[in-house]
């Protein structure tokens, strides 16, 4: 039987998400953290048409996973800012995925703050596989697949700096 843990999930991410950014102004907040290169699982997302998508569907270059939610105060800030990060920067694909409980929730933020975007919701099991600690919250992922690092808080998609540290981090250029 499986347990109803979701109920707390969004008011404890809520509170992880002001705690990180808490302290992000007293650390280095602002760099990628390097992860552990181990092969990534192959998660799952859904999007508003209802078809699956995995992780390894994208193999052969680097991505970003970035998630969000409608209820997280620091996403609606950044998501615009990213959007437009991905419009410039192709050899880096952004996958935004939402830990909403429905589509529903995503489809009515995205159209309620008008972003380009399509709506993507992480399968729960491997959202909670995953154990994201914050939101907004990004995982690196290799071309092949691996775990190379991870950012947490709202990234700085509109500073050059962060787009130098990504290309470093990937080893583009």
């Amino acid at each position: 039987m499986k347990s109803h843990h979701w109920i707390n999930r969004p008011l404890s991410l809520f509170i992880a998400a002001l705690i990180t950014l808490s302290f992000s102004q007293l650390s280095h907040a602002n760099e990628i953290k390097p992860g552990d290169n181990k092969p990534m699982p192959n998660i799952r997302w859904q999007d508003s048409d209802e078809k699956t998508h995995q992780l390894k569907d994208s193999d052969g270059q680097p991505r970003i996973l970035h998630f969000w939610a409608a209820w997280c105060f620091p996403c609606r800030k950044e998501l615009p800012y990213m959007l437009e990060w991905i419009q410039k920067n192709s050899d880096v694909l952004v996958i935004p995925l939402s830990l909403d409980e429905r589509m529903a929730q995503s489809k009515y933020f995205i159209k309620k703050y008008n972003l380009d975007m399509q709506p993507l919701l992480i399968n729960e099991d491997d959202s909670d596989a995953l154990n994201i600690p914050a939101l907004p919250y990004s995982i690196f992922v290799t071309a092949d697949g691996s775990y190379s690092g991870y950012f947490y808080g709202p990234a700085p998609w509109e500073d050059d700096k962060f787009l130098d540290q990504v290309r470093a981090h990937f080893k583009l250029d």
